[in-house]
């Protein structure tokens, strides 16, 4: 027989094996419920801890996913920026080249203007000089050329007078001849 000691009052008792057995399967049995329970309330607790590790870890995971597509899109951004300062740029370098050959053409046709008008004005004197000069040499010409008229006409003048002046003396001495032929007959 088995002597088994009450847990409340501390009595010992004595029971055969059959309850022993009995009792000690209850006992064990309470107490591997209650192993059973507690390691469910740990298996619980560690599914808990692992369930918030796993949450805490994916959290992290995606704070990590998002900083790296923040950090892109910050990249992209940084990038497009830096593209459209660089359009600007080249946009700003491209008018003030422009601007710049405008500028040069610009001045280039004032210079050109300046010469042409400057050749004109040069042209224009020239030509009033060379029509003075032309004017002149008809001047003189006309001058020359009346007094050659005047010349020929006093050489012919001069001719004619002589010529009517032999004529006057040849009718003079036709006259006087018939007189004389008169006078004799």
């Amino acid at each position: 027989m088995n002597e088994i000691i009450c847990p409340h009052c501390n009595k010992a008792f004595k029971i055969d094996e059959a309850g022993y057995a009995d009792i000690l399967r209850q006992v064990r049995d309470h107490a591997f419920e209650e192993q059973l329970q507690e390691r469910l309330r740990l298996a619980e607790a560690d599914k808990a801890n692992a369930l918030a590790l796993a949450q805490e870890r994916a959290a992290g995971e995606i704070q990590k996913t998002v900083a790296a597509k923040e950090a892109e899109i910050q990249q992209l951004k940084a990038k497009l920026e830096f593209g459209a300062v660089d359009q600007k740029l080249a946009v700003a370098e491209a008018v003030g080249a422009l601007e710049k050959e405008r500028d040069t053409l610009l001045n280039s046709l004032a210079q050109a203007k300046r010469e042409a008008e400057a050749s004109a004005q040069i042209l224009e004197a020239r030509l009033k000089t060379e029509i003075q000069e032309l004017q002149s040499k008809l001047s003189a010409s006309d001058v020359s050329r009346q007094l050659a008229i005047s010349q020929a006409v006093t050489v012919i003048e001069k001719e004619r007078d002589q010529l009517q002046n032999k004529l006057s003396q040849a009718e003079l001495e036709k006259q006087l001849s018939e007189k004389s032929l008169k006078d004799k007959c």
